[in-house]
């Protein structure tokens, strides 16, 4: 209806009052392109996403054409390293280092204040998940479903851990390894979840959690507390003792893909819903239709449930799942979000970098 109508239409006494304004949830502090457009490039994907420093602010995020840049809080770059391959995970920054994974087949420790490389261990499969540090050790899980372990001062291999390759197909990508106490919890495409000792690699535990099906794959994991929390493609979220492996409960869903934890909620996202679950017994307390395809992984924040999928960033109201809003970057958004304070970081599938301020 154009305004000219709805003036008319006020004036006949059919319209009493006008649509409400949109919820004002974020202010785009800034933006920054960090990837020119390709020539004839279709359907770009950034998969990499921003990491953010929790002390400085300072962020981190690799792109799809193999670049890992460092922006301060205002958006002025800090510095640019160059791999061999695309990012297809966020940082992990710990004790003043970005340690990142690539696609060509190393794992990488970058100074955060200077962008010099402090090491790279040459893992020779695609390293695509965010790593762990933990008792001096740097665990990443690869896109070939093995578990590496290494030293995080120089970068030299401790040990690794995978199970038997499973025949068939896949879903391309994998759950980061997860911590809980002294154990590394980590997924594996045939439907499994292991406990490894992070100081020796021994199997604490292993338990095969999936639901019989075609892609039994694990993508995700989140562990708070004593406890574990795993999604499978091939129909389940599982709540997990992480000491044992005992099953403490099952949500049945298919096609679930990505965790967030936080503020006493556990969010899933599947290839159609969002679902907030009770972390303590699994009952669903909402569900939300997806809007698109499941992507990066969810945050918590502010009371909201961020969401990326393919359409941008659905904004959930935490309590009850309510849709507020979607920011659209009007490509999309592949990657995961960082957040700090009031503050989050969303990568654009165009390789625009976006400071979004809470409201």
């Amino acid at each position: 209806m154009t305004l000219l109508a709805l003036v008319l239409a006020a004036q006949a006494g059919l319209v009493t009052q006008l649509p409400p304004p949109p919820v004002m949830l974020w202010q785009v502090r800034w933006h920054r392109q960090l990837v020119p457009p390709g020539l004839l490039e279709y359907r770009p994907a950034e998969l990499g996403g921003p990491a953010v420093d929790a002390l400085t602010g300072t962020v981190v995020v690799g792109t799809r054409d193999g670049w890992l840049h460092a922006l301060d809080q205002e958006g002025r770059r800090l510095w640019d390293v160059k791999a061999g391959g695309r990012f297809d995970a966020p940082a992990r920054i710990e004790a003043s280092t970005a340690y990142v994974g690539s696609a060509d087949g190393r794992l990488y420790a970058v100074e955060l204040g200077t962008g010099k490389v402090r090491w790279s261990y040459d893992a020779g499969e695609e390293v695509g998940t965010t790593p762990a540090v933990s008792q001096g050790t740097v665990l990443v899980m690869t896109l070939q479903d093995t578990l590496v372990a290494v030293d995080a001062a120089s970068g030299a291999w401790k040990w690794h851990h995978r199970r038997e390759v499973r025949e068939g197909f896949t879903i391309r990508g994998a759950a980061a390894v997860t911590l809980s106490g002294g154990l590394a919890l980590a997924a594996y495409a045939d439907g499994t979840v292991a406990a490894l000792e992070v100081a020796t690699g021994a199997v604490r535990w292993e338990r095969k959690v999936a639901p019989k099906a075609d892609f039994m794959d694990v993508d995700a994991l989140r562990a708070q507390g004593s406890r574990v929390f795993a999604a499978a493609y091939s129909g389940a979220v599982l709540g997990l003792d992480s000491e044992t492996g005992r099953q403490l409960w099952e949500l049945r869903t298919p096609g679930a893909a990505r965790l967030a934890l936080g503020g006493g909620l556990l969010v899933a996202v599947t290839t159609t819903q969002v679902i907030g679950i009770s972390p303590q017994d699994g009952s669903t307390r909402w569900t939300t239709p997806l809007q698109g395809q499941p992507a990066g992984d969810p945050i918590i924040a502010a009371g909201r449930v961020i969401v990326p999928n393919t359409k941008g960033l659905l904004w959930l109201e935490a309590a009850s799942g309510r849709l507020l809003r979607v920011f659209d970057p009007g490509t999309g958004v592949s990657a995961g979000l960082a957040a700090r304070g009031d503050r989050a970081y969303a990568l654009s599938n165009a390789g625009d970098l976006f400071a979004l301020d809470f409201r």
